[in-house]
């Protein structure tokens, strides 16, 4: 799987593989192997080419990682992300979400908002329970409520319009 790694001003586009529980990661240049194993939450001991490192993961800022304890801003993009950049998304600096649609068919069980109120990017929207699990859904943004279009208790098909911000 192709991807395009950003990190401290640098970029590198890269493959992404899985070889004998090793991350293989092939730039064209050159094949890096991994192998990590999480020795606390957030903290991982990896091998990379016969080379160790400890490489601590930062809770608060997702895209921050701290390699042999020196901080790296990294930015990694997926296939959908550098097709979307292609057509200039990636110039685009306010997001607004529109609509929140399930992504599944379930039961909507809870509803945390009212239209009117402010929800800040992570807030849980609404509790949909599907094949016995409950998911928590989060919004993608922030903004205000502007409409709900279901009902606690209600069974909802996927693609249903759950909730819109605004």
């Amino acid at each position: 799987m192709k991807f395009e790694i950003n990190a401290n001003k640098r970029s590198l586009e890269a493959n992404f593989s899985i070889d004998s529980n090793e991350l293989v990661i092939n730039t064209g240049e050159k094949e890096l192997r991994f192998e990590a194993i999480q020795v606390q939450p957030g903290v991982y001991s990896v091998l990379m080419n016969n080379r160790s490192f400890v490489v601590g993961v930062c809770p608060s800022e997702a895209n921050r990682v701290n390699v042999n304890g020196t901080p790296i801003n990294l930015e990694i993009l997926d296939a959908v992300h550098l097709h979307l950049r292609e057509l200039g998304w990636d110039a685009l600096k306010e997001v607004k979400a529109g609509l929140i649609s399930a992504q599944i068919p379930g039961l909507v069980t809870k509803i945390f908002h009212a239209p009117g109120d402010e929800v800040k990017e992570g807030d849980p929207l609404f509790l949909i329970e599907a094949m016995k699990m409950e998911n928590e859904i989060k919004s993608p943004v922030s903004g205000t409520v502007k409409k709900i279009g279901v009902a606690e208790g209600q069974t909802v098909e996927k693609g249903t319009n759950i909730i819109e911000i605004v």
